[in-house]
């Protein structure tokens, strides 16, 4: 089964970023950005959802050139961070499909800078990540929860179909 096949048989038709409203104007203006462009670009970031550890590990496996995004609105990463206070105002990005083919990308079987987690070419995800239970298990933590979508460098705005409260 294809992307789209395995999209469609799913009922994806939209992917998740979480953040804290603090950086909707940034993103608004530039477009939700890599860890990479945020950096090279000198943009500040009003709170980030990862600390300083999270993010030298995005740098050593090359991932910090990508935006992660969340298959469905729910990520045991943002329960986490809100629950500790990082995040204050969670929102979600709705963000189109269409991003998965416009960009390179990928599918990670974890949070995907975990030394556990693979990533692979984005047509495999429907066999890298078990979608059924993604969707459906009521164990937040269970770690299928953790899978995560890779978009190399950039999101422009005009792909974001929606801001929801988290």
């Amino acid at each position: 089964m294809n992307l789209q096949e395995t999209l469609k048989t799913n009922g994806i038709t939209s992917v998740w970023h979480f953040t804290d409203r603090s950086n909707l104007a940034s993103i608004e203006k530039n477009g939700l950005l890599s860890l990479f462009l945020l950096e090279e670009n000198n943009i500040d970031v009003s709170c980030y959802g990862a600390d300083d550890l999270s993010h030298s590990l995005d740098r050593r496996k090359g991932i910090d050139k990508y935006v992660h995004l969340s298959i469905f609105k729910s990520h045991p990463m943002q329960y986490v961070k809100v629950r500790d206070g990082v995040i204050t105002d969670p929102i979600w990005l709705e963000i189109d499909i269409s991003v998965l083919f416009e960009n390179k990308s990928l599918c990670c079987n974890g949070i995907a800078n975990a030394s556990s987690a693979k990533c692979y070419d984005i047509e495999k995800l429907g066999e890298v990540i078990d979608l059924f239970e993604l969707k459906y298990s009521t164990d937040y933590f269970n770690p299928v929860k953790k899978s995560q979508l890779l978009v190399a460098n950039k999101i422009t705005y005009d792909k974001i179909k929606g801001v929801h409260n988290g």
